[in-house]
């Protein structure tokens, strides 16, 4: 029976070969975009699985208040960890990282620049499972200066060689010796490391005592990421509800001078990549980007499946014949059903296999495009592949339902007698239907990425409060090299093709540091976190900070170097310096007894500019000259000389010894940097735009090439009675028109609602959605729609009515 209605299916698919491509692209579109989107989704859903026990693997996290501010950070305090295990039988092991921070290590001749490389404890290996290689990973991190390396590294600086015992040697002169090899860490884990190298090299540089110190003081400086695995039916929840008890003993006597508190967060390692929004934390993903793609992915099913429902139900009076034909000869209900569902399935599963095809081919663009490693294997893993089959099953299933059980329902005696009028007009409003919920996705695809785009113009043109063009970034890692970067800064200024350089903490984009400061306030000082960039004299000219009120640090003036500071107006607003700040006293470096430290007073305000991304809301920042070399040089080069001046801070990077490779970043760079997540969502919108635009308008062609043969002979009575060519192109067009506009209308209210919603949640900063745009992407749909119906309806409106009247 099931060989009876392939072949029949082929049959019928082979007598209309015009209309079987034409549903078969739109499925294939359909299963192909489910397809990416589902290796995706799936990738993203999979972080941290790998590990053995990662269900009782939490992340801790720290959310400090100080003077009413709150700050949530992904890292906690050094001893933390160590005390919270002491505290909690619940807990069985903790695990602390801290990364090394972009450092050039060498091997004999070679040398790389690394930034994956991390400081960690020796239960490393306890909490989180990881395939050895080479050595022994029980004693691996015990003792100081050893370096456990991926697989990866390990090949990269001895080849072949078996690097156990060998020595490997950073650019501050610090040696580690190689004690075992893992195998590469899988690509979904959201905390990458190339090497783990012993926390107890840390205890033994700061001094064991300082640094496993369990005094409240240690509790108040972040830094650590620091991981807890519990004990089996232990739960996160108990310690939550104890640590009241904890902070009282260990963090309560500091934070009651400093007017601060703190509480404990804690994330499941499975959780974190998707559903972390902490600071300080490593890049991660977003768990509405998944939403969003997995709805887009069934959106593009259905509007494919509503393409074969449209095509079949409008081709139902050419089928209905063939309906009354078998009815007569003694054909059931369901034997009819059965028969229209098999030439659905048989088109879905000719689009899967042209979809995974096409899969195999732009697998690497999409790689690249969505910052992934994906392989086809992925697809052939039995779970998957049973889900891809059960889905396009489904489609299948979907697509030929209401077609085969509309069809299968007519009487064979009105079929007959052409009697099926109420059938007809049923079927009409329902092609209708279909066709105005295709357009209504298409247009809010539209609507979205235009929205996008005009966010990520907004970010890149925003006035950031500094000048971000032709300025060069250096970052000083090399400790020796760091001591002499006022020489340095000497060197780079004999180019002719250099105006500025200012050695810093941070650079927009790249914060200083957060700190608590006592801020003078009518009867006392208080304190408040603010953000401190420390930097030479030189700094805020070469970004070109506006100043509000006061001046910029003078090195004439003596007394700069120590007691003066620079704020931004949001400083002065959120210390509640409602006149002149100038003056204004704030206490830096003091100690948990309000003792020490220095006391500096405001000699100018700048205007607020953007140190983070315009995801974030702009903080106090405070700026003063440092005593010590600092981190980052910031070079601005005359302008057209970008080429010129790169050539001659190499010869100056070299010429004064750095021992890491030389490294630059243009700043303008890095604020686009910051926006990366979005650019790839930008160019995945357009896509997918493009795509349900093509799905919506395959099935548009295939209706206005049927409706117009179905129209053939009024068309030609029409013109007969002396209707224009223009008379009857109204006529065409104007039904699809109306469609096309409803679904306009419709999809304004859903887009503006849901646009407005992600960019109140991903930006502080952003544009407003313009009626330009919700008009633009209206009128791209009406045109790109009237332009795919145009050649079958001039077609039929210029024909000769003779050859109209005898097509029937």
């Amino acid at each position: 029976m099931w060989i009876s209605y392939l072949k029949t299916a082929i049959r019928n698919i082979q007598k209309s070969p015009f209309y079987a491509i034409l549903n078969i692209l739109g499925l294939t579109t359909g299963l192909t975009a489910f397809i990416f989107i589902l290796i995706y989704v799936n990738d993203e859903l999979s972080y941290d699985k790998h590990y053995i026990n990662h269900q009782n693997i939490y992340r801790i996290e720290s959310e400090f208040e100080v003077s009413s501010k709150h700050d949530n950070f992904a890292v906690v305090p050094i001893p933390l960890g160590p005390a919270l295990q002491l505290e909690y039988p619940e807990i069985k092991n903790i695990v602390r990282f801290d990364n090394v921070n972009n450092t050039t290590f060498r091997y004999g001749d070679k040398e790389y620049y690394e930034d994956r490389f991390f400081y960690t404890d020796s239960t490393v290996f306890d909490v989180f499972s990881h395939e050895l290689l080479i050595g022994d990973l029980n004693k691996a991190l015990v003792e100081p200066n050893s370096v456990v390396l991926t697989d990866r590294i390990a090949k990269k600086y001895f080849g072949n060689e078996n690097p156990i015992g060998k020595v490997i040697e950073s650019a501050d002169g610090d040696q580690y010796k190689v004690t075992a090899v893992i195998k590469n860490l899988p690509l979904n884990t959201h905390l990458k490391y190339d090497a783990l190298i012993s926390m107890s090299t840390l205890s033994e540089r700061v001094g064991a005592e300082r640094y496993n110190s369990l005094e409240p003081i240690a509790f108040w400086n972040i830094g650590l990421y620091t991981y807890v695995e519990l004990h089996e039916n232990s739960t996160m929840s108990s310690i939550h509800e104890k640590f009241p008890e904890f902070y009282d003993k260990y963090m309560r006597p500091i934070g009651d001078q400093i007017n601060a508190s703190f509480n404990l967060h804690s994330t499941p390692l499975c959780d974190v990549h998707l559903h972390s929004d902490f600071g300080a934390d490593e890049p991660s993903g977003n768990i509405a980007y998944v939403y969003i793609f997995s709805a887009i992915a069934i959106f593009m099913l259905i509007l494919a499946a509503i393409n074969y429902m449209n095509m079949a139900t409008a081709r139902s009076a050419t089928r209905s014949r063939e309906v009354g034909m078998r009815k007569v000869m003694g054909a059931e209900k369901p034997q009819l059903v059965f028969q229209f569902l098999s030439e659905s399935l048989l088109m879905s599963f000719i689009a899967l296999i042209m979809s995974i095809g096409i899969v195999y081919m732009f697998l690497p663009d999409f790689n690249a495009l969505a910052g992934k490693d994906l392989y086809l294997s992925t697809l052939f893993d039995p779970v998957f592949l049973t889900a891809i089959i059960l889905v396009t099953i489904i489609i299948g299933v979907f697509s030929g339902s209401y077609p085969a059980f509309y069809l299968s329902s007519f009487m064979p005696l009105n079929i007959l007698k052409g009697t099926n009028s109420t059938s007809s007009k049923n079927t009409l409003l329902m092609r209708r239907i279909l066709v105005v919920f295709q357009f209504f996705i298409a247009i809010v695809m539209i609507i979205a990425t235009l929205v996008v785009r005009d966010q990520l113009n907004f970010l890149n043109k925003k006035d950031q409060g500094y000048n971000k063009e032709n300025v060069v970034v250096l970052s000083l890692q090399d400790d020796q090299f760091r001591e002499k970067a006022k020489v340095f800064r000497e060197d780079l200024l004999l180019s002719p093709y250099i105006e500025k350089a200012s050695n810093s903490t941070g650079v927009p984009g790249r914060i200083g540091w957060i700190q608590v400061m006592g801020v003078e306030q009518e009867t006392e000082m208080k304190d408040l976190t603010v953000i401190l960039n420390q930097s030479d004299y030189y700094f805020n000219d070469l970004m070109e900070f506006e100043f509000l009120e006061g001046r910029d640090f003078d090195i004439n003036m003596g007394t700069d170097d120590s007691a003066a500071v620079i704020i931004n107006e949001t400083a002065a607003r959120q210390f509640g310096w409602s006149g002149s700040a100038l003056g204004k006293k704030i206490h830096y470096g003091y100690d948990e007894n309000h003792q020490g430290g220095r006391i500096m007073k405001v000699i100018g305000v700048v205007k607020d500019f953007n140190f983070m991304s315009l995801h974030n809301k702009i903080e106090p920042i405070i700026l003063f000259i440092s005593p010590e070399p600092r981190y980052y040089m910031s070079v601005k080069v005359a302008n057209g000389q970008l080429n010129k001046a790169l050539t001659d801070i190499e010869e100056a990077w070299n010429r004064n010894g750095a021992k890491r490779p030389f490294d630059y970043k243009l700043l303008s760079q890095m604020q686009e940097d910051m926006y990366e997540g979005e650019q790839k969502i930008n160019t995945i919108f357009s896509i997918v735009a493009i795509l349900t635009v093509f799905i919506a308008l395959l099935g548009l062609f295939g209706l206005s090439s049927f409706t117009t043969e179905q129209r053939t002979r009024e068309i030609g009575i029409r013109k007969v009675n002396g209707a224009t060519v223009f008379d009857i192109l109204l006529l065409l067009y104007r039904e699809f028109f109306i469609l096309i506009v409803i679904a306009f209308v419709l999809a304004i209210p859903i887009a503006w609602w849901r646009l407005t919603i992600w960019l109140q949640s991903s930006f502080f900063y952003f544009t407003d959605i313009k009626i330009s745009l919700m008009l633009l992407s209206g009128l791209i749909a009406i045109g790109v729609g009237l332009l795919t119906i145009s050649y079958y309806v001039i077609k039929a409106s210029s024909s000769n009515p003779v050859d109209a009247l005898k097509y029937e």
